[in-house]
């Protein structure tokens, strides 16, 4: 039915069911390929926008707020910060878990926006101090994975 043609009654529709292939790859970008390449180096890299000082994780190649191009990384942490905490009782394909995780959004000294990932160490409370424990060196691919957790640091 052509779209010129004016549907008058829901007898009139027509659909069927099927499926497109579709394969894509998503890139992460000239600022997302620095930050997975510092997580490989053990570093935990913020872009900072030159004009405005803004520090955003994950970097970002341009600035937010002024819309300058960004060019210049910065290490954050390691010491970060629980924002926010949740415990998960699923797995990501819907199974139920045998324990637990506990999940947090992970925050950084002078950088906007954060990391989520899993969090460990009795205690954990949003406010906690966490640190990243890596994947050994050879182990590692620009990941976020690259990082296994975030344990708790008593200080």
């Amino acid at each position: 039915m052509p779209l010129s043609e004016r549907i008058t009654s829901v007898d009139k529709m027509r659909f069927w069911n099927d499926r497109i292939p579709l394969r894509y790859e998503y890139t992460a970008g000239v600022a997302g390929e620095r930050f997975l390449r510092g997580l490989q180096e053990g570093r935990i890299l913020a872009s900072r926008c030159p004009k405005c000082g803004v520090s955003y994780l994950p970097p970002k190649a341009y600035c937010v707020s002024c819309f300058e191009r960004i060019g210049k990384f910065r290490e954050v942490g390691p010491l970060g910060r629980v924002a926010a905490l949740t415990e998960s009782h699923v797995n990501f394909d819907g199974t139920r878990r045998e324990k637990p995780i506990l999940l947090a959004y992970i925050t950084f000294k002078g950088a906007s926006g954060g990391i989520i990932h899993r969090v460990s160490g009795r205690g954990v409370t949003n406010g906690s101090n966490v640190e990243p424990i890596y994947r050994p060196r050879k182990k590692r691919t620009g990941s976020l994975l690259d990082i296994e957790e975030f344990r708790l640091v008593r200080r």
